[in-house]
């Protein structure tokens, strides 16, 4: 039985169209695993990302050089005396009006400071006589509209009050303090131009009659006669006109003269002391 069994299986191994019986592989005497390659993913991983080191801390912002600065806020602003410069119609209506009320004047230069860019007069005039027999000894510089509340004040109050005076003298001339002058406004620590510095003010020290009498600008305070009324009486009508009148009394720096000035303030304020 044993033989016939063994003669069947030859003759199954020798049929036509039979490939013979692959021999199993032989194994392979296996690696270390740690010598064997990582197994390689279906897709490629994204490489990983650098480790980052902590951001610095943001640096002190720093300070626009000068020139920077001066960039971003724009062009400088004008000077003062710039400001203050009349339009053609009404530095022309101010001179008209001057030459009705017949002052005598001159039309003058610019007057510019090299060492004070705010100090000046674009427009000014050379006032001889505000009005007509009533000098002003060696002229005075100031803007027009000065020069134009000047002579209304002396045509509409001064004279009239000087004819109070014993033998009504007339007016003739104004004795002036400080004019044109740039420096910064007493008492402050020059911390402000004085409307001196503008062509804005104009001091009288004393007023001169025809008769060769003379009243200076000085502390009368209840004195009781004339002279100390015709003083009260001008300065009282001048804040009429300007907006500012300082003289004795108001402080020690004013003592000795009126001060007028046109400075402009906000609701039409009106300094008088």
């Amino acid at each position: 039985m044993r033989g016939l069994l063994a003669v069947l299986t030859v003759l199954l191994t020798a049929l036509p169209g039979q490939a013979p019986a692959e021999e199993a592989p032989v194994p392979r005497p296996g690696r270390p695993a740690e010598d064997r390659p990582a197994p390689r993913p279906d897709h490629e991983a994204a490489p990983a990302e650098p480790a980052t080191a902590a951001e610095p801390a943001p640096r002190p912002q720093e300070q626009p050089a000068e020139d920077e600065k001066s960039e971003r806020a724009g062009p400088p602003a004008p000077p003062i005396r710039a400001t203050l410069r009349e339009s053609d119609f009404a530095y022309s209506a101010c001179l008209l009006e001057l030459t009705l009320l017949g002052a005598d004047f001159s039309e003058a230069p610019p007057i510019l400071d090299p060492e004070q860019r705010d100090c000046g007069i674009d427009r000014p005039i050379l006032l001889r006589q505000p009005l007509p027999d009533i000098e002003i000894p060696g002229g005075a510089p100031m803007r027009c509209d000065t020069a134009r509340h000047l002579a209304h004040w002396l045509r509409d109050f001064v004279r009239p009050a000087a004819a109070m005076l014993p033998g009504q003298p007339r007016l003739v001339a104004l004795e002036p303090g400080s004019t044109y002058q740039c420096r910064p406004t007493v008492g402050n620590a020059g911390e402000t131009l004085s409307e001196h510095a503008f062509g804005n003010a104009f001091d009288i020290a004393a007023f001169r009659f025809e008769d060769g009498t003379r009243l200076a600008v000085e502390p009368r305070q209840d004195s009781g006669d004339l002279q100390e009324a015709f003083q009260r009486a001008v300065r009282g009508t001048a804040c009429l006109h300007f907006t500012t009148v300082l003289g004795p009394g108001a402080n020690a720096a004013h003592d000795n003269h009126l001060h007028l000035d046109i400075k402009a303030r906000r609701g039409g304020f009106r300094l008088c002391q």
